[in-house]
């Protein structure tokens, strides 16, 4: 037998939440061990984020869009990443929104009630090995908050959105197993990140799936445990109102504060990007709304780096960005300004 992939995580990550859909999706031959710090640090040049793949080759994959990049490079069967245009775009889309959106959602749902801040430093105390240890991570995942917009003003707006993505994902569950149709794709991966690894994991949000969400929960074990040779095809860019509704939501709740990032990060380019380097991390504090509540978010050079790869599956195909603007999502194929991409574990500026 050949030797396993390593994949090294933690449940209660959302971007483990993401990738072990898709590994299993895959059917590799994978052992599942705690992030060992050093070793990542190592390994990554100093790049220390969770999860990481190590291949039976001993390469080392980080960064959950690059690692299942590779994963559909290297094991093209089953498809995980649709071909169809549309389709492509809009798992990109879904890939966008969770990743980078609903950080808002899950943080604000994390650490804003007093059950799950009581639990999830114990639950990490556990994973950790010890329990001060595991306060130490919840401090440092907590400290996130206020850069992503979360207060006062604004909690009522994440909270109403998060109900209607509910609602819009239970009806369309109950009629379709996946995000894109009978087939599991990209975009539920990226969709179980959020979903399984901070909402289903935490006391308050699961108890709230349970009770107004069933048909999502359904999904959320079926991805967990995908049977690919079971499975059908993807829409194929016939979709359905129900999927319609779902990147209505998108557009209209996720599409100014990812927009947002991205003009943040061209203000900042303009005069501080330099070929080669890699670009600060937060780059400014840039005002954007929620449901027109106003808002300050601290922007990210990495949403521009993702706004980007959107922009590309787009392409200037007409199918592509008609369906992008009817959903309210055509603000998100604006120039960066700055090419981007990724080097060595990092963004950096394209130095050609």
């Amino acid at each position: 037998m050949s030797q396993p992939w390593i994949f090294m995580g933690g449940d209660r990550s959302h971007f483990t939440g993401k990738l072990r859909p898709a590994v299993r999706y895959k059917q590799i031959h994978y052992t599942e061990r705690p992030p060992n710090g050093p070793e990542i640090m190592r390994r990554t040049g100093g790049v220390m984020f969770v999860p990481v793949l190590i291949t039976p080759e001993g390469d080392t994959l980080q960064d959950t869009t690059v690692m299942i990049d590779a994963l559909e490079e290297r094991i093209p069967e089953p498809p995980l990443i649709p071909s169809h245009p549309l389709d492509y775009a809009v798992s990109r889309l879904f890939e966008l929104f969770a990743d980078e959106f609903f950080l808002m959602v899950d943080m604000r749902t994390r650490w804003g009630y007093p059950e799950n801040r009581e639990e999830v430093p114990r639950a990490f105390g556990a994973f950790a090995g010890a329990l001060e240890r595991g306060h130490a991570i919840a401090d440092r995942m907590s400290a996130y908050v206020p850069g992503l917009g979360i207060n006062d003003a604004t909690i009522p707006a994440i909270d109403a959105h998060l109900r209607d993505l509910l609602d819009a994902l239970d009806a369309h569950f109950a009629e379709h197993p996946f995000l894109l149709g009978d087939r599991m794709s990209l975009a539920d991966c990226a969709l179980m990140g959020p979903f399984y690894g901070h909402l289903y994991m935490d006391r308050v949000t699961r108890q709230l799936l349970y009770e107004t969400a069933m048909q999502t929960c359904i999904w959320i074990e079926r991805c967990n445990r995908p049977v690919p040779e079971s499975m059908g095809a993807w829409f194929e860019g016939n979709y359905p109102p129900t999927l319609v509704r779902i990147l209505e939501l998108i557009g209209q709740d996720a599409a100014p504060i990812l927009t947002a990032h991205g003009a943040g990060f061209r203000r900042w380019a303009d005069g501080n990007a330099r070929p080669g380097a890699e670009p600060d991390r937060y780059v400014g504090e840039v005002a954007t709304t929620l449901r027109d509540v106003p808002t300050t978010i601290e922007a990210r050079s990495f949403v521009a780096w993702k706004l980007q790869r959107l922009r590309a599956a787009a392409n200037g195909l007409d199918e592509v960005t008609a369906g992008l603007r009817r959903w309210g999502c055509g603000d998100l194929l604006a120039d960066p300004g700055v090419t981007l991409t990724k080097r060595h574990f990092r963004v950096i500026v394209d130095d050609g």
